[in-house]
């Protein structure tokens, strides 16, 4: 079990690329680039498997998790020994 996740790595190594704006599962962007009628540019480019944008937020609620759960202000004192009396 310990050598699954570095062969799975592996196998998936040639399968996810990294590109500016996330991970993706291809390894040029194919978007589509193109003027409308007015003359005013567009890109649709197809989403990514993962966003940076995305694992920033998970990051800063998983810190903000973290940080209210250890704040020793919001933590309530308890009051009970520790060890029951014998």
């Amino acid at each position: 079990m310990k050598y699954f996740l570095p062969i799975f790595a592996l196998l998936l190594h040639g399968c996810l690329y990294f590109n500016e704006k996330g991970v993706s599962g291809h390894l040029y962007d194919n978007c589509q680039e193109y003027y409308d009628e007015c003359g005013i540019y567009h890109k649709e480019c197809p989403p990514n498997l993962v966003d940076y944008s995305d694992i920033k937020k998970g990051v800063v609620q998983i810190g903000s998790d973290i940080k209210e759960y250890v704040n020793p202000s919001t933590q309530k004192a308890v009051h009970e020994p520790r060890c029951p009396p014998q």
